[in-house]
């Protein structure tokens, strides 16, 4: 059986290479080992072997193809990259012993219910840790089968409050400890106070009526911003004009948008998927609904679904945890955000994405790994991943510090906005660093519809 070169990130995410591999693996994971990509017939290896010593093998869940592969558009190039660090190479040493290391990639084609199989399939084949990255409908379903079938989890690009939610947890009253989960990312709360600053802006040059329209779907982010979102808005002075919840997939968005048009709303905020926002903006600007500035979460993040949208996107603004202007530095080699976004962009061809954060899953993993006695003992990794505490790519991942809940690590939101670009025709710039002064402001923000 011959081993083949990983590809780059551009390279896989509609190539037809990805799909037959998916189609030949069958349970819908790509095996990417320290010697490259392996074949189908690889799929039920469950780990690399050194002698007598058995190799660790890592499950990575995440949405390559789909309604969301725009979240894990950089997630190959991020395997392909960790691949040429040298713990990842030429193994972790635990011990006194070097294991060698496997990474299993899986495709939820964006579907809840194939995550959950894809963690279950991945947990019966005997993976060591696994990861789950982006989005509710991804990181969800595979944390409750981690944490019920006993299996470590490192999770990101999940807002906490839905995660914890989803195990049980009370995010008012955060006592619930995960035993076998834990994540990096933000949370509701962290998206209106990211926000917020930027409406102020807004407000003191146009002097508006300080009405937010906001549309949240049915579903577990939906729910957690429905229920995060109104206290802390109107505590800034702002009337919180919230739409009832709406299903994923609605096709017509006319009455909400009456709705925010009678109540003369001058900023707009949602949560939706991708798609349903973009059939949302487009018939908010056919019927004459254009709010001074719209401050969207969960969409428009990258660049594919920005240029789905044509000019129709200039000046919407959303949130970022990641920019390549902050001062992180990779745990394995020194390299800077900058260098990572400047190599990004030039291995694929696009411009940066922020989930080339997700690389920190990989540093999280290694820091727990080195620091347990064995590293298939899932009861001692559970606890190691627990006490994580490093200063990783994605920043300060502290899961130890008991967070806004247990197992829980905070990295801030930026305020964004894409506008007309120079060296791309979009190009998100920062626009508000209030909750991450780390950051550079890139420029000026501008009212969405001027």
């Amino acid at each position: 059986m011959s081993d083949h070169p990983v590809r780059d990130g551009s390279s896989w995410i509609d190539g037809v290479s990805r799909r037959s591999v998916l189609r030949a693996v069958g349970a819908g994971a790509a095996v990417l080992g320290t010697g490259g990509l392996l074949e189908a017939c690889s799929s039920g290896i469950k780990g690399a072997s050194s002698g007598t010593t058995k190799g660790i093998t890592i499950g990575w869940i995440h949405p390559l193809t789909g309604p969301l592969a725009g979240f894990g558009a950089a997630d190959n190039w991020v395997t392909s990259k960790i691949k040429q660090t040298s713990p990842y190479k030429n193994g972790f040493k635990v011990g006194g012993k070097t294991y060698p290391v496997t990474i299993k990639s899986y495709d939820t084609q964006s579907s809840d219910t194939r995550a959950g199989d894809l963690a279950r399939t991945a947990i019966l084949d005997g993976v060591d840790l696994l990861f789950a990255s982006s989005t509710p409908e991804t990181v969800n379903a595979v944390a409750s089968q981690a944490e019920s079938l006993g299996t470590p989890l490192i999770c990101s690009n999940v807002p906490w409050e839905s995660w914890y939610i989803n195990l049980g947890g009370n995010p008012g009253k955060p006592t619930l400890k995960p035993k076998y989960v834990v994540m990096y990312f933000l949370g509701a709360e962290h998206l209106a106070k990211c926000f917020i600053p930027m409406w102020n802006r807004i407000h003191s040059q146009l002097h508006t009526d300080k009405v937010v329209a906001a549309a949240f779907p049915n579903d577990s982010d939906g729910n957690a911003f429905r229920m995060v979102f109104p206290p802390i808005v109107q505590g800034a002075g702002y009337k919180f004009d919230m739409s009832s919840a709406y299903p994923d997939g609605t096709t017509n968005y006319s009455s909400m948008i009456t709705q925010f048009k009678a109540d003369k709303a001058d900023f707009f905020t949602n949560v939706p998927l991708p798609p349903d926002f973009a059939t949302m903006w487009h018939q908010s600007i056919q019927q004459g609904f254009r709010p001074r500035l719209a401050t969207v979460a969960k969409v428009l993040l990258f660049p594919t679904d920005a240029y789905a949208l044509g000019s129709e996107v200039y000046n919407v603004a959303t949130d970022t945890w990641w920019v390549p202007t902050l001062p992180w530095t990779s745990t394995f080699t020194g390299e800077t955000c900058q260098q990572m976004a400047t190599e990004f962009e030039t291995a694929t061809g696009g411009q940066w994405n922020a989930n080339i954060s997700n690389y920190s899953l990989f540093e999280a993993a290694y820091a727990a790994m080195k620091s347990v006695s064995d590293p298939h003992d899932k009861a001692e990794v559970a606890n190691a991943i627990h006490n994580v505490n490093i200063q990783a790519l994605a920043g300060p991942l502290n899961f130890a510090s008991g967070g806004p809940a247990p197992g829980v690590a905070i990295t801030p939101p930026l305020g964004v906005q894409w506008q007309k670009g120079t060296k791309y025709p979009l190009e998100m710039q920062v626009v508000d660093n209030t909750l991450q002064p780390d950051a550079k402001i890139t420029a000026d923000l501008k009212p969405t519809n001027q």
